[in-house]
């Protein structure tokens, strides 16, 4: 299956030299490749191009094998008997780092006095599965200081903070370089694994920042295809080997003050990295942020809107008149289908009728003309592509509930999510097909998704994986 504008299904396919040479019959093929030529029998297995996640976060993905996983207990209790193994293996004084601590799975979240308590001596910083809070111990409250986004009860920190991540890692400091090394490796592998071929960081570093992932990718331990998001005010920095300067990426959060930064700020925030020339990607979430974005792309010249791509990200809430707005200003949606899956019962249970069918859409705003991505957000969801192609036909929730029915996708557009239109998003139009000439970016993989039911394409096996025709996943 090429995906492409011309020849759709054909037999066989050869590549070399990275690129892919030819697409046809079998009996065409066969007497072009030379005796040297390896010859793969795919039995029957769909070969499509490689897949793309354009939003997800690679160093946390690295980070996950190092820290203390969260969603490993059941309660709190178990959560804080981990804490409490993980601060005795440490040396005295050591933070103890959690990732994706969720009060759904554990009926509420451990108090700063609890985990104390476990951790006696050692700060401690669980970052919540959304990435946009953590739960601290007393000592890391301390060290973090006054400020905003500390939660009180009767006038005492309970321990969550929230909006406050990036002073937060820096507080703590990165990762040693091996462990962080190692971590890379590990997550270019399991990405291979499910057929990604390239994926976007999405949270915004320096040039500078990237040195592990540049020393991962010039070490041949990371090979798949990266775009990095950049912060605002950074300059593009040139494309080497196969990492590449992505969109600049603007964070928005939404509490009960209102947005941070405020709509006034997020505007001049936008026309500046678009006077730049950079394509904008803006972390949208709630429809007030969404409200606040629209406001200010609309504000732009048209000369930094036409062809530019600009980017809403996530759009989990999207009330019906923005729709219409979206689509007027030409710009990219990056959705989460699979959220829909993993945190769908969450949304029905927190969510009024009415405003479901806001939620994370896709039928309509594709119908509305307007360009659709998906993305898994991983780790703050698993990173199977394959997950979210079958939420974004099925809408079904882990416990196989339905939210959205009319949003659902026909299997094709589905699996354009996360190829052309992915491709789209990161302005990279060479991507997500397979054609003569181009990449040699491909994945074999077991059921064909175009045909087979929702629940099979959500566990399928991936058979090979190849970026630049170079094997990076040989199952």
């Amino acid at each position: 299956m090429t995906l492409g504008p011309r020849r759709r299904v054909a037999q066989a396919i050869a590549v070399g030299g990275g690129r892919v040479l030819a697409i046809g019959s079998s009996a065409r093929l066969r007497p072009l490749a030379g005796r040297a030529a390896e010859r793969v029998d795919c039995r029957g297995a769909t070969v499509l191009p490689g897949l793309i996640d354009p939003h997800l976060h690679l160093f946390a993905l690295a980070a996950r094998r190092v820290n203390l996983d969260c969603a490993a207990a059941e309660s709190v209790d178990e959560l804080l008997a981990l804490v409490a193994r993980r601060a005795a293996e440490g040396p005295a004084g050591a933070w103890v780092r959690g990732e994706g601590v969720d009060e759904v799975r554990l009926g509420r979240l451990p108090a700063a006095l609890e985990l104390d308590a476990a951790a006696p001596g050692h700060p401690v910083r669980l970052r919540h599965r959304s990435r946009h809070a953590s739960v601290l111990s007393s000592s890391a409250l301390h060290l973090l200081g006054g400020g905003p986004g500390i939660e009180r009860r009767d006038g005492m920190p309970t321990g969550l903070v929230s909006g406050r991540e990036a002073q937060l890692g820096r507080l703590i400091g990165r990762l040693p370089s091996d462990a962080l090394a190692d971590g890379l490796a590990a997550a270019a592998r399991e990405l291979a694994a499910l057929g990604l071929v390239t994926v976007a960081d999405a949270t915004p570093r320096s040039y500078r920042a990237l040195r592990p992932l540049r020393s991962a990718i010039g070490a041949g331990r990371f090979r798949l295809r990266v775009f990095a998001m950049r912060p605002p005010g950074s300059r593009a920095w040139r494309a080497a080997q196969r990492l590449r300067p992505g969109a600049v990426k603007i964070m928005v959060e939404e509490g009960p003050h209102g947005l941070r930064p405020r709509p006034a700020t997020l505007a001049r925030l936008i026309a500046r990295a678009a006077a730049s020339g950079a394509q904008v990607a803006v972390h949208c979430v709630g429809a007030a942020t969404l409200a606040a974005a629209l406001a200010a792309f609309a504000a732009l010249p048209s000369r930094l809107r036409a062809g530019r791509r600009h980017r809403l990200e996530h759009v989990a809430e999207c009330p019906p008149p923005l729709i219409a707005r979206i689509a007027a200003l030409g710009l990219v949606v990056v959705t989460n289908p699979a959220f829909v899956h993993w945190r769908g019962d969450v949304y029905l249970g927190e969510t009024a009728a009415p405003a479901r069918a806001w939620l994370y859409r896709a039928r309509t705003l594709l119908r509305a003309g307007i360009p659709l991505a998906g993305a898994s957000d991983a780790p703050v969801v698993p990173p199977s592509p394959w997950v979210g192609i079958a939420a974004a036909r099925a809408r079904r929730t882990a416990a196989g509930a339905t939210l959205g029915a009319a949003e659902r996708l026909d299997a094709a557009a589905a699996l354009r999510l996360f190829t052309t239109g992915a491709a789209f998003a990161l302005d990279a139009d060479g991507l997500g097909t397979l054609a003569p000439g181009g990449p040699a970016d491909l994945v074999v993989v077991e059921p064909d998704p175009l045909r087979a039911p929702p629940d099979e394409v959500a566990d399928a096996r991936v058979r090979l994986t190849l970026v630049a025709g170079e094997r990076v996943w040989p199952a």
